[in-house]
Formats: C-alpha cells, structure tokens, sequence
C-alpha cells in the first residue's frame, strides 16, 4: 500500500515537472489598469509584451488604424507591439518611469498634460533626449528611450 501511494506521487511529481519543463503554465489575469485587449491578440504576438516601472495610471489597448486621444491631464506612450495593435500607457503622476520593451521606430507620444507640464525621454543614461510639450504629440524612435519622465516644469 506504502508503495502504491510513493508510485502515485512520483507520477503526479513527474506530471507536473513536465508540465513545467514544456512551459505550460496558467494563463494571467490582466494587470490592474487594464481596459481592452483579449486573449485573441496575445496569439499573434511573439515579441515580450511592454511594460513599465511603476506602472503607468492606465493602459488602453488600441487596435491598429484605431484613432485613441490622450485623456486631459495625461501624458500618453503608444509602443507598437505586434500586429494588431498595441497598449497605449496612460500616465498621470509626475516621476520617472522605466520602460520595458519599448522598442522600434513607430510609437508615439502626445502630452495632455496641464499647466505647460514636461514629458521627457531620456535615454538608458537618464540624459533627454527630447521634450514634449504640453498639448502635442509625435512619433518615436523607442530604441534609444530607456525612461519617460513627467514633471511641472516645462520643455
């Protein structure tokens, strides 16, 4: 009896193990702040999905050819990411931001910020690159951007 039970647990000890070694693992629940998106996306996409340090105030997926504005008093980051679309990172609170996987030259940026409010890309030195005004916005090059930076002063 001792044997069958140490046989059992060697067997679901192996099971698991292998699924472990294929990858196999549970889905995730999407991050707090997360408004769109779905399951049907993240098939197409192989490259590591983006993301930043701390966490942006909100994150709206936006499907290609899909026209999305910045919310009043946000300053928002649009890295493309796959080919349906991509997150676009809502950032609200004044500070330094670190990106993750940001990459490629067709992101954008738009500042809609208030009061003339700075937003900063900096490089992996914390050197500017550029400043985006309040109340603009443009495109990015992302492979030279390692931090996004909000602050009350202006460009």
């Amino acid at each position: 009896m001792v044997r069958i039970r140490q046989r059992r647990i060697v067997a679901v000890i192996g099971i698991v193990m292998g699924f472990l070694a294929a990858g196999v693992l549970p889905a995730q629940a999407a991050p707090a702040g997360t408004v769109g998106g779905g399951a049907a996306r993240s098939a197409s996409v192989a490259a590591a999905e983006p993301s930043t340090s701390p966490a942006p105030a909100r994150r709206v997926w936006v499907s290609v050819g899909e026209v999305h504005d910045c919310p009043t008093g946000y300053a928002c980051a649009t890295p493309s990411w796959g080919s349906n679309g991509g997150w676009e990172f809502q950032f609200y609170n004044y500070g330094t931001y670190s990106l993750n996987n940001f990459t490629g030259n067709s992101g954008s940026v738009v500042n809609s910020q208030t009061g003339n409010a700075g937003m900063r890309l900096l490089d992996q030195n914390g050197r500017l690159i550029r400043c985006q005004w309040a109340g603009t916005g443009d495109s990015v090059n992302w492979d030279p951007v390692w931090y996004i930076q909000l602050s009350a002063t202006p460009c």
